[in-house]
């Protein structure tokens, strides 16, 4: 039988990041285990965007971290970590979105976050082929960009590992040892290992393995997805992530092409209980109605984006996030449960935040305070539901549609 002081359940970038914050604070021996491949699943498909601003005001800080920690990671292994400084454009082409606007760069500037107000004619030469006719008004953030989510997740697994933590890929975690609802170690197909600490970061599945002790997390799977132009001159080349709310969309560089994301008025949700082991064996896809998302939202698009209307779109990527429904993540110690913590339910935004819940983590798992107040994402927030229920997937799904938008 082995022994670490912390065990953390999951090899996507939260673990990655979970286990760097950990041993770069001396948490003790740190051992992450995967049953698949280190960032196989969600880390390896994500949109990879970096967005310091946010309706969810809770989240800025966290960003704001994992902007920060990518050049101490670049430093600390002599490589790049795959990120795109290209800055990031949200546009307000209505007065409520204006307002939302406005409120969002207040929070994000009481962080340090710097901001610019683009004129019109900025606006063209930043984003050449966007229309600028109906935008009202649009911040600049030129420290927002994204990442290569799969390069950086691996950097973080690299920088934990010269520290010391221990990394297992293809090891399944069958159960939580339990002793008078303290944690007291795991089994893997492998053998026992006893431990203190148990950091749930299984992203989809999460709800799944934390109801084996007991208190499945609120969260549900949802499906995420983007499609990819072909390269184009009148559209390729670096220029800032634009993120248009008013139509729930959003564009980044993709080599000479476009990554377009559109949210769905209802989105693909999934029962935990039903998804197999290997992301691999599992596509959220349902048929090809996919492209009908797309199609439905040309009109919108072809309002900011003329150039919609000629593109080629070669690829369609979509993979699992996990939300909550109130669109805020899952963070901190699980009540009832003496060292048993949870890192989830990031409502497709665990790229960026990765390296603000790393630190949270760390802290608590050290019985130290956080930096960050963490009150909104405990995970009894929402009194007793069922997790994988339909009525509670619902909800999620409607957090998932209303992404960049505050619910009311």
């Amino acid at each position: 039988m082995e022994t670490f002081d912390h065990v953390i359940v999951g090899g996507g970038i939260v673990g990655a990041s979970i286990a760097y914050h950990m041993r770069c604070k001396g948490a003790g021996s740190v051992l992450l285990l995967e049953r698949n491949e280190l960032a196989s699943a969600a880390s390896s498909r994500a949109a990879g965007l970096i967005l310091q601003a946010s309706t969810k005001v809770s989240k800025t800080p966290l960003v704001k971290r994992t902007r920060d920690t990518i050049p101490i990671l670049e430093e600390e292994l002599g490589e790049s970590v795959g990120f795109h400084n290209v800055g990031s454009l949200r546009i307000a082409a209505s007065e409520e979105r204006t307002l939302e606007l406005d409120s969002m760069a207040a929070d994000a500037s009481k962080w340090g976050v710097p901001i610019e107000w683009p004129s019109t004619t900025e606006l063209s030469k930043l984003v050449p082929w966007l229309d600028v006719s109906t935008i009202r008004k649009a911040a600049f953030l030129p420290t927002d960009g994204y990442a290569d989510p799969y390069l950086l997740s691996m950097s973080y697994f690299k920088a934990a590992q010269a520290r010391g933590a221990v990394l297992r890929p293809r090891t399944n975690v069958r159960d939580i040892i339990m002793n008078n609802q303290k944690i007291i170690g795991v089994l893997t197909d492998a053998g026992h290992v006893s431990c203190g600490t148990v950091i749930d970061a299984c992203g989809a599945w999460a709800a799944l393995f934390s109801a084996q002790a007991g208190s499945p997390l609120p969260m549900a799977p949802v499906r995420s997805h983007y499609w990819i132009t072909e390269p184009s001159a009148s559209y390729g080349g670096e220029h800032p992530v634009t993120i248009l709310p008013d139509i729930g969309a959003y564009m980044r560089p993709e080599v000479g092409g476009l990554v377009l994301g559109v949210q769905e008025p209802r989105s693909a949700t999934f029962d935990a209980r039903e998804l197999p082991d290997d992301p691999a064996a599992f596509s959220p896809t349902q048929g090809e109605e996919h492209w009908d998302v797309l199609a439905n939202s040309y009109d919108a698009i072809s309002q900011f984006f003329p150039g919609i209307e000629s593109a080629q779109f070669s690829n369609y990527i979509c993979g699992l996030s996990s939300y909550t429904p109130d669109g805020e993540i899952i963070l901190g110690p699980v009540p009832s449960i003496s060292g048993f913590y949870a890192a989830a339910g990031a409502c497709g935004s665990g790229i960026a935040l990765s390296a603000g819940i790393g630190d949270v983590i760390a802290d608590l798992v050290m019985q130290q305070e956080p930096a960050f107040n963490i009150e909104t994402f405990r995970s009894d927030r929402f009194g007793m539901v069922d997790p994988f229920g339909e009525a509670f997937r619902e909800r999620c799904a409607a957090a998932r549609a209303s992404k960049s938008r505050k619910l009311t």
